[in-house]
């Protein structure tokens, strides 16, 4: 995306990271109007009705947008070539055999290459500076609602031909488990543990693995102090627990105060 203005004293180098404090410290309205333009484009290849991406959302925000650009000395403009917008987000996975895991993942949440610079190796400078900045490997990355387009990127550039989707639309590679297996085993790293590792998912109970930087969350409302529950998953019981849940509910409205 051409804009006619020299952008070298502002951003620098043709790869550039900009983290939330750095975009507020450029303090550039065409800068933050050409970014939020190149958003802009990226959203409507995806039928999107809003950009993902926006200049004020990224300043509050925790997210990171990495941007290629380049100076054309010819004509004396600055190309917006492409960017790519990553964030580190707390997700609750499975992988191909329905094993639930937990832990704060790299999610990349907006890519886009301009139409100009398409096949000429833009997309995987990007996600190769990306992945060093943020010392990360490409099974790392959680992607967010994927399309065939970028799926097909990370097969083809990176080898991530195993995509796993997420009931959230994210998608994880098969890569990212078995890293984790290879490195840790069956067992969770020292000091994250806790109760109840085993949920219960439906009517089977599946393990809880951990990835990096995992933290506990609560089992539910009515086990606060960690103890075990025993849940009846026959249907009688499913049939005895609704109804306590209607009675419950009924009792609510008609007293007016809180369950909990």
């Amino acid at each position: 995306m051409q804009v006619d203005a020299d952008f070298r004293p502002i951003l620098g180098p043709q790869l550039v990271r900009l983290d939330p404090m750095r975009i507020k410290q450029l303090q550039d309205p065409l800068v933050y109007s050409s970014i939020d333009s190149l958003a802009k484009l990226s959203a409507h290849c995806l039928n999107l009705r809003a950009p993902l991406t926006t200049c004020e959302k990224l300043i509050n925000s925790d997210n990171t947008l990495y941007l290629a650009w380049k100076f054309d000395e010819e004509q004396n403009v600055s190309r917006l070539l492409g960017f790519a917008k990553v964030g580190r987000k707390q997700l609750f996975l499975y992988d191909s055999q329905m094993q639930t895991y937990e832990g704060e993942i790299l999610c990349l949440l907006d890519f886009y290459v301009h139409f100009s610079a398409q096949r000429q190796g833009v997309g995987k400078q990007l996600i190769d500076y990306l992945l060093a900045q943020e010392h990360a490997e490409p099974y790392q990355l959680a992607l967010d609602n994927p399309s065939v387009t970028l799926l097909g990127f990370m097969s083809q550039k990176f080898g991530m031909s195993k995509p796993v989707w997420q009931n959230t639309n994210f998608v994880v590679f098969d890569e990212l488990f078995q890293s984790f297996a290879a490195e840790n085993g069956e067992k969770a790293p020292d000091g994250w543990n806790r109760p109840q590792t085993p949920r219960r998912i439906g009517a089977v109970s599946t393990d809880t693995r951990w990835l990096r930087n995992a933290v506990s969350g609560h089992q539910s409302k009515g086990n606060a102090m960690a103890a075990p529950v025993d849940a009846d998953m026959t249907p009688q019981g499913a049939l005895s627990n609704r109804a306590h849940q209607a009675k419950a509910r009924k009792a609510h409205i008609l007293s007016s105060k809180p369950l909990w």
